[in-house]
This record gives C-alpha cells, sequence and structure tokens, in this order.
C-alpha cells in the first residue's frame, strides 16, 4: 500500500531577509520534505519556488521573511512572507542585468505552483503558492507493526 497524506503538517523557518539566507531557506525546505516523504518532484519544485520567492524577499523585501511549509491534504501550501521596515529603495539595473531579465522568477513560480497568491499591505508582503502532491513512493507501517513484504 502507498503512503497517502491526510494530516496536517507544518514548519516554519524566520530569519533576516538577506541574501546569504536564501540557500538556508532552500535547505530547510529541502529537508522537511524529505523528512516528510514527499516525492522527488516535489520536493524539488517546492525548492526551486522556495529559492525564487526567498531571493525576492531578500533582494526587494523587508528586513525579515519567513518560510512556511505546510501539507493539508493532497496539496503542499508555501507561503514565503517578508515583514519589517521597509528597505531603502533598490539601486536600479546596478548588476547590469537587462530589465526584461527581471521578473521571470514569479513566473517560474506560477507555472510549478497550481495557484499562487500575493497580499501587500503595509507592514508585510506575502506569496502563498500551492501544489497538488504526487502519490509518495515509500510505504508507511503503524509504530511496531512488521514492514509489508
Amino acid at each position: 500500500m502507498s503512503a497517502d497524506i491526510l494530516s496536517t503538517q507544518s514548519a516554519e523557518l524566520v530569519q533576516p531577509a538577506e541574501p546569504a539566507n536564501v540557500s538556508t531557506a532552500r535547505h530547510f525546505t529541502s529537508e522537511m520534505l524529505v523528512m516528510w516523504g514527499l516525492a522527488r518532484e516535489d520536493r524539488d519544485c517546492a525548492e526551486l519556488i522556495v529559492d525564487e520567492l526567498a531571493a525576492n524577499a531578500a533582494r526587494y523585501g523587508r528586513a525579515e521573511m519567513s518560510v512556511r511549509l505546510t501539507i493539508c491534504g493532497r496539496g503542499l501550501v508555501i507561503t514565503v512572507t517578508d515583514t519589517g521596515d521597509v528597505k531603502a529603495e533598490s539601486p536600479g539595473q546596478v548588476d547590469g542585468t537587462p530589465p526584461d531579465e527581471h521578473g521571470r522568477g514569479l513566473d517560474i513560480v506560477r507555472r510549478l505552483a497550481g495557484s499562487t497568491a500575493i497580499h501587500d499591505d503595509e507592514h508585510t508582503h506575502r506569496v502563498v503558492t500551492t501544489r497538488c502532491l504526487a502519490p509518495l513512493h515509500r510505504p508507511v507501517t503503524p509504530a511496531g507493526s512488521a514492514q509489508p513484504v
């Protein structure tokens, strides 16, 4: 019998919205989803979604960012929020990247996630994505029982 996700599980990482912390958010996502037994395809997509959203929060966001992962039924909800004081305005295209090269991250997120919603107010910027999950590939056995043959 293959496992099915029926219960709600969630985990959250809160850290300063700095470029150096984007990889921490990605590794946190990977570790949690491996621990929860998600299929490789779902983990890969979730890691890319978190990477894009955390990078945006670090580059354009506020002082603090959080990554919240929630499994509910057959869906994975990824919420990346940046809160606190607004950072000083970005200096523009100082990295030399042409303007049409920016803004593609959210397009990638929208294509990978089943749905995407963006919520803004004067104190918070939040992006919420939902992705339907593939069936898990490992068997689940109740604690103390033998492994299925």
